[in-house]
């Protein structure tokens, strides 16, 4: 009986510090659009939904808004410097990321020529020893509080996150969608110049379907504001490809 409330509490504790969600989200079906409006092989993508952010960097002192735009059947997202980016990347007039690493950055030169530059970011494909240390990672580090919430659909749950070389703590709640969100993350390892105006670097810490909603920290504040339909066409037709070294 000892051996068996033991195994017990063992297993209650792995399950408490991973990430259990009740039900798989339900996906997002492709809209009557889409069919026209989808068609990569002539440069043109289509968004029906956008992922709205409030922000605060406190540390910059700066706030505002972030918008991404997203294609739930691939799961390709769309970056606009207007409403994402910004400042992070001038010469770029929006960007395209994938969830196999791919991105396309649209934009211009030093010379005002349009320039279309194509890249493809290795480490959306960890290997085993990646995996591994992040899934160590996130049961040393996280804290799951218990708490649960529904954010536009999607369940999310609370945790405590802490650090090796700080004291400070920050709280997190990760939402579980029906698409890919590495595509965000991705964007903390492209070589071109485009960040956006806050760090979302959970590459691998975190699952692909799992999307942060929330941050409370000392530095950042970020909480997800809307999730809906909000379609949006952009076209790379008028950019020439420019190949980097």
């Amino acid at each position: 009986m000892k051996r068996y409330f033991a195994s017990l509490m063992i297993l209650c504790a792995l399950a408490y510090s991973a990430p259990i969600f009740a039900q798989a989200p339900k996906k997002i079906p492709a809209d009557k659009q889409r069919a026209a409006q989808w068609q990569p092989a002539k440069g043109q993508y289509y968004f029906s939904h956008s992922l709205v952010y409030d922000y605060e960097n406190k540390a910059d002192q700066t706030k505002g808004t972030i918008t991404i735009y997203i294609d739930p059947v691939s799961g390709g997202m769309c970056f606009k410097k207007e409403s994402s980016f910004g400042v992070g990347g001038k010469d770029f007039d929006f960007v395209i990321g994938f969830p196999d690493g791919k991105y396309i950055f649209c934009g211009a030169d030093d010379n005002g020529k349009k320039i279309k530059i194509n890249e493809a970011v290795g480490a959306l494909k960890p290997g085993p020893d990646t995996k591994a240390q992040a899934r160590e990672d996130f049961s040393t580090y996280w804290a799951a509080t218990g708490n649960k919430r529904d954010d536009f659909g999607f369940e999310s749950l609370e945790y405590n996150v802490s650090f090796a070389t700080s004291e400070n703590k920050d709280t997190v709640w990760i939402a579980k969608t029906p698409f890919n969100v590495y595509p965000i993350y991705g964007l903390e390892f492209v070589e071109s110049a485009v960040a956006l105006p806050i760090s979302l670097d959970y590459m691998h810490l975190l699952e692909p379907n799992q999307l942060v909603a929330e941050i409370n920290s000392k530095d950042i504040v970020l909480k997800l504001k809307s999730f809906g339909r909000d379609p949006q066409t952009v076209t790379t037709k008028g950019y020439t490809e420019f190949k980097t070294e």
